[in-house]
């Protein structure tokens, strides 16, 4: 079922930063909601790019660190996004060539939600367990 993972996933609430956040700000809304990422998007709310803590770490690392620098300057440009019919498959095989954790859900450049490998990932473990219950089940019929 193409989608099924990526249309529920886009009803869930998406929070996001604006381009002129600070870094400090754009810290403590990720650790606030508990989260790895945030689309990035301008006055317009079109979304721009992409700050993730990956982002966040190779900034400090790179020794620039300062707290008061817009998320503009470290955000992460290229945007990667699927829609709507995007399989659970075709997320894996994007994740993993690309090396990425989230996916940007997007229709007629409308952010619609996002994606993360922990969705991905634990979709496919329910998916195992209800295919191992199913043939549980079929075996003790007989």
């Amino acid at each position: 079922m193409p989608g099924k993972l990526v249309s529920r996933m886009s009803k869930r609430e998406c929070f996001t930063l604006n381009d002129q956040d600070t870094i400090k700000i754009a810290s403590q809304k990720l650790e606030d909601k508990k989260i790895g990422c945030m689309p990035v998007v301008d006055k317009n709310k079109k979304v721009i790019g992409i700050l993730s803590e990956r982002d966040i770490a190779q900034f400090i690392c790179k020794e620039r660190f300062n707290l008061s620098i817009s998320v503009s300057q470290i955000m992460t440009k290229e945007i990667i996004s699927c829609d709507l019919n995007t399989s659970v498959t075709e997320l894996m095989d994007e994740m993993t060539e690309k090396k990425i954790r989230h996916i940007l859900i997007m229709e007629d450049n409308k952010l619609l939600g996002i994606v993360s490998i922990g969705d991905v990932v634990n979709h496919l473990i329910a998916k195992i367990k209800e295919e191992n219950k199913n043939l549980k089940d079929y075996i003790n019929s007989y």
